[in-house]
């Protein structure tokens, strides 16, 4: 029981940064308008939140011993982390995409305007 109250409330923590790093990210991404980048971390967030749901829901059933649901809940809970890991991936290769296309666009107009 000791492991899973060390678990527990590193997982508590683990939910702030799981739900203010991708809110950061949507406030820095909102000001250059990278709408996939803003769609990816938004679903990334949304995700955080259910997994933090989830979580609390578990805490609160080892507490009181109600062990009816935990495995169903714990593995959800997994499968929500991994796909936020997979947003995260997904929103990287966005913002790479995003980065690509304004470079090639600035090359581009920079060789119009050379050419002229």
């Amino acid at each position: 029981m000791y492991a899973a109250n060390v678990v527990g409330s590193m997982l508590t923590r683990w939910h702030y940064i799981a739900l203010g790093a991708p809110l950061l990210l949507v406030a820095i991404e909102w000001r250059r308008l990278r709408t996939p980048v803003i769609a990816v971390v938004f679903v990334a967030i949304i995700l955080a939140t259910f997994e933090a749901l989830i979580d609390i829901r578990l805490h609160q059933m080892r507490t009181a011993m109600n062990m009816r649901h935990f495995g169903m809940l714990h593995g959800i809970s997994s499968m929500l982390l991994l796909l936020q890991v997979i947003a995260a991936a997904a929103a990287v290769v966005a913002n790479e995409a995003a980065e690509g296309g304004a470079q090639a666009a600035a090359q581009t107009a920079a060789q119009t305007a050379g050419s002229e």
